[in-house]
């Protein structure tokens, strides 16, 4: 496997959410996710607190879909995050490069 990068950021997922999907990238040295769009590369927003209460934090582009008050897509954000947050480690160990 090699690792891919977006924005300089390691990319460690992607996840279909409402029809759209999303990259998740470490913010190195820092328990945060970044979170795009993967077709235009626009950046959503934030999963900060991953090491404690994961918390979204909309970026200023990703307001207006993340600010929709929608609890089923929050919620499956923090979801996929967190999922993608444990299992780093395993996806670097078997990292090429």
């Amino acid at each position: 496997m090699s690792l891919q990068f977006i924005n300089h950021y390691p990319l460690i997922g992607t996840a279909d959410i409402d029809g759209f999907t999303l990259d998740f990238a470490w913010v190195w040295q820092h328990p945060s996710l970044r979170i795009t769009f993967t077709e235009n590369n626009v950046l959503l927003g934030r999963v900060t607190h991953l090491d404690g209460l994961p918390r979204l934090v909309p970026g200023s582009q990703g307001h207006g879909w993340l600010g929709q008050d929608d609890p089923a897509r929050t919620r499956a954000i923090l979801d996929c995050a967190i999922n993608h947050w444990r299992t780093k480690e395993r996806m670097f160990r078997t990292c090429e490069g």
